[in-house]
C-alpha cells in the first residue's frame, strides 16, 4: 500500500497545529484532519452582533522578551503581523473576595511588595512561597526550554507534587493571605482536594512574569500556524472528522471519516481527547487495561459563559481581568453549590485595538458542571428543546445579576448576548463533557493520572492539554515534547532557544 504521509494529525486544535508545524518544519510530509468548518479548537472566534468573540484564550503569560513564551511564540513565527496588548502592571487582575478587593500585579518583585501592603510582617510567608515556586519551576526543565536531567526526586520535589491548598494553608492559618496566594486558581481549574502544588506553581509564575492579550481575534493564531504548515508543504483538511483508525493485522495504517474518505500514513498523532481517541480503535488493537484508564480520566469542570455586545461607549476597556468570588474561599466556585449558583465571575474586555477606550464587547465566565445540561445531551445545536433555551436564559441573568453587584448599570447598557453552556463546549471541542481544561491533575492518583505522549499502539502518539497542562502553556510544551520524539529534544530545544 503506498502511504502519502509520513503523519496525520487528528484534530486542529493548538496542540495539533504546532505539532504539524514542528514536523512539517523538519520536512515530514504531514496531513491534518479537522471534523469543524474552522481550525484551532479553543483558539476560535466567532462573530456575534458585529463584535468577534474568543471562545477559549483569554490572555498569555510570559510573552516579555527572553521569557519562555516569547521564545515559543518566535520559533512558531507568532509575532509575525499579530499584535499582543500588555495589560497592566500594577494589576493584571482584579479579585474581589468575599467583599475585599486585592490586586495581582505583573512581576514577582511587585507582587511580593503588593502582598505585604495587605498583610504587612509576613515577609517570611511570601518568601517561603516564593522559595516554594521556584523549585517547582526548577524541577520542571522542560518548563524552561533546558533540557531534562534524569535526577533521583527529591523530598522536597515530592512536596511540590503534594495538594496546593495543603501546602498553601501550612504557610499561614490567615484565610485572607491563603486566599491571595491561591487566588489565581480559576486559571487552571484549582480544586482544593486534587490539585498539585506544581501545577499552580507553574501557571501562576506564568501570568506572573508577565500578561498579555492578543489584539483582535484569537484564531489569528491558528491562521497564522496554518499558514506555516502549508507553506512547509503540509496539508490540512476541515469538515473531516475521524470515525475510525484502520489497521493491518495489528498494524495502524489509516483513519477513515464520516464521509467514508480514507487517508494512510507511516504515523498517527492525536489532538483529541484520550478518551475519545479510544473511541476510534476497534476492540483487540489495543491493550483493554490502557483503554479502561484512558477513558476512565476524570476532566476539570466545565463552563458557562456570557459573551455580550455593550452599547457604544458604555463600559470603559479594562486592561486586566476581573475576577468576583463570593465566599471567603477561592477554591469555592470549582465545588459550587447548585442552589447558590453563580457566585463566582470571570470578567475580560477584549482589544480590538492597541488603543481601546472603551470595549465593544465583554466575556463573563463561570464554572458550571456537566451535570447540570446532561439531560439535555442527546440534543444538538439545531434541536435543543424550549425547556433548555429558557433554563439557560434564566442562568444567563443569574449572572448578570452577579456581574451587576461589580458593575452597577451593567444590565441596561448591554445591547445583545449569547450564551454557551457545558453542552455548547462539548460539541464545539469534541470532548465528553465540556470539560474547560482537558483532564484534572490529582496528586492523590499522580500515576494513574499521568497520560504519556506514547500510547500503546507504536505508531500512534497524543499532543495537547491533557498531556502535561492546558492552555498556550501546556498545550506548547506538550507539542514540544511530542514533536521531540521524531526530531531530537535536544535540537528542538536548541532551535525554541535561539529562535
Amino acid at each position: 500500500m503506498n502511504k502519502k504521509y509520513d503523519f496525520i494529525i487528528l484534530g486542529s486544535g493548538l496542540g495539533g497545529l504546532q505539532t504539524a508545524f514542528i514536523l512539517s518544519k523538519q520536512g515530514f510530509k504531514v496531513l491534518v484532519l479537522e471534523k469543524n468548518p474552522k481550525i484551532g479548537g479553543t483558539l476560535q472566534s466567532f462573530r456575534r452582533f458585529g463584535c468577534d468573540f474568543s471562545t477559549g484564550m483569554h490572555y498569555l503569560g510570559s510573552l516579555d522578551e527572553g521569557q519562555m513564551l516569547n521564545k515559543i511564540f518566535k520559533y512558531f513565527g507568532l509575532f509575525d503581523n499579530i499584535e499582543y496588548k500588555r495589560m497592566d502592571e500594577d494589576v493584571f487582575e482584579l479579585i474581589n473576595i468575599a467583599g475585599k478587593e486585592y490586586k495581582y500585579p505583573i512581576g514577582w518583585d511587585r507582587l511580593r511588595k503588593q502582598f505585604l501592603e495587605y498583610f504587612p510582617r509576613n515577609e517570611e510567608v511570601f518568601d517561603k512561597y516564593l522559595s516554594l515556586i521556584n523549585k517547582a519551576i526548577n524541577s520542571q526543565a522542560l518548563y524552561s526550554l533546558k533540557q531534562p536531567e534524569d535526577n533521583t526526586t527529591t523530598t522536597e520535589e515530592n512536596v511540590l507534587m503534594s495538594s496546593a491548598w495543603e501546602i498553601i494553608k501550612s504557610l499561614s492559618p490567615d484565610i485572607e493571605i491563603q486566599n491571595y496566594l491561591a487566588a489565581l486558581n480559576f486559571d487552571y481549574g484549582g480544586e482544593k482536594e486534587k490539585t498539585p502544588f506544581y501545577v499552580h506553581a507553574i501557571v501562576t509564575n506564568y501570568f506572573v512574569m508577565s500578561s498579555h492579550r492578543v489584539v483582535g481575534d484569537s484564531d489569528q493564531i491558528a491562521n497564522a500556524l496554518a499558514k506555516s504548515i502549508k507553506s512547509f508543504g503540509g496539508e490540512i483538511i476541515t469538515k473531516q472528522k475521524a470515525i475510525k483508525f484502520l489497521f493491518e493485522e495489528q498494524k495502524l495504517v489509516g483513519v477513515e471519516t464520516h464521509k467514508g474518505s480514507k487517508y494512510f500514513a507511516e504515523k498517527f498523532v492525536s489532538n483529541i481527547h484520550p478518551a475519545n481517541t479510544m473511541d476510534l480503535i476497534e476492540d483487540g488493537k489495543i491493550k483493554g487495561m490502557y483503554r479502561k484508564r484512558m477513558k476512565s480520566l476524570e476532566n476539570t469542570i466545565s463552563s458557562f459563559t456570557l459573551h455580550i455586545k455593550m452599547k457604544e461607549g458604555s463600559f470603559k476597556y479594562l486592561n486586566h481581568n476581573i475576577q468576583y468570588i463570593k465566599q471567603n474561599d477561592v477554591w469555592y466556585a470549582s465545588y459550587y453549590d447548585d442552589k447558590k449558583w453563580p457566585e463566582h465571575f470571570f470578567l475580560h474586555t477584549p482589544p480590538q485595538t492597541k488603543d481601546d477606550s472603551f470595549a465593544n464587547s465583554i466575556q463573563i465566565l463561570t464554572y458550571m458542571k456537566y451535570e447540570e445540561v446532561k439531560k439535555w445531551e442527546d440534543s444538538t445545536a439545531r434541536t435543543r428543546p424550549d425547556e433548555y433555551l429558557e433554563w439557560k436564559e434564566e442562568k444567563a441573568q443569574k449572572l448578570i445579576d452577579l456581574a451587576s453587584k461589580k458593575f452597577p448599570g451593567l444590565r441596561d447598557n448591554i445591547e445583545a448576548y449569547n450564551i454557551s453552556t457545558p453542552l455548547s463546549f462539548r460539541d464545539y471541542i469534541g470532548n465528553s463533557d465540556g470539560s474547560l481544561y482537558g483532564k484534572i491533575s490529582d496528586f492523590n492518583n499522580m500515576a494513574s493520572n499521568y497520560v504519556s505522549h506514547k500510547t500503546k499502539i507504536p505508531n500512534l502518539f497524543l499532543t495537547g492539554q491533557n498531556l502535561n497542562l492546558h492552555g498556550m502553556l501546556g498545550v506548547s510544551m506538550s507539542s514540544i515534547i511530542t514533536g521531540a520524539e521524531f526530531v531530537g529534544l535536544k535540537q528542538l530545544l536548541e532551535d525554541l532557544n535561539n529562535a
